[in-house]
């Protein structure tokens, strides 16, 4: 792996790393979603889509802040996790992290371990449907993340097979 390679890792596992920090931030620490305050009980839902069809409920009763909060907001804080995994999963040699499965296979694991986190601290409350928001947010992320680099790293192929370009 040359210098400038080496360089772009660490940069992408810096701004993963932030991400990481902030996420965790906001899910176990911040004001702002109640996260201070910890139930007297274990809270949890594990009835699949029950959370989701309420706050479906909320937008038919023009509760809109609510259900973008609890359902565009579980989806999208996730983005960013489907489209980091791949590059500080993945080094020279070892390409499947930048693999769709595997991806999808961490992101379930890491919301898994968030849910059960707020389970066990009180915080928040462990619930199926935010896992299964949380996995189609780092999906959509993977998703942008092969339309995005997925082609850029063809053309560079392309480009090295013909001897157009040098090697990085």
């Amino acid at each position: 792996m040359n210098k400038k390679s080496r360089k772009r890792r660490v940069i992408w596992g810096i701004i993963f790393l932030t991400y990481i920090t902030l996420l965790i931030y906001f899910l176990f620490f911040s004001d702002t979603f109640g996260r201070t305050v910890a139930y007297d009980e274990y809270r949890y839902n594990l009835k699949p889509f029950a959370e989701i069809n309420r706050y479906f409920t909320k937008v038919k009763e023009k509760d809109y802040l609510m259900f973008f909060i609890n359902i565009i907001g579980n989806i999208l804080l996730f983005v960013p996790f489907g489209i980091l995994f791949p590059f500080v999963s993945s080094k020279e040699g070892f390409k499947r992290g930048r693999n769709f499965f595997v991806t999808l296979l961490v992101s379930v694991l890491f919301c898994f371990l968030i849910e059960d986190i707020q389970l066990i601290t009180k915080v928040g409350v462990f619930d199926i449907d935010d896992i299964i928001m949380n996995t189609t947010g780092a999906v959509i992320g993977y998703i942008l993340y092969r339309l995005t680099f997925g082609f850029e790293n063809k053309r560079l192929k392309n480009r090295r097979k013909a001897g157009e370009c040098c090697r990085e």
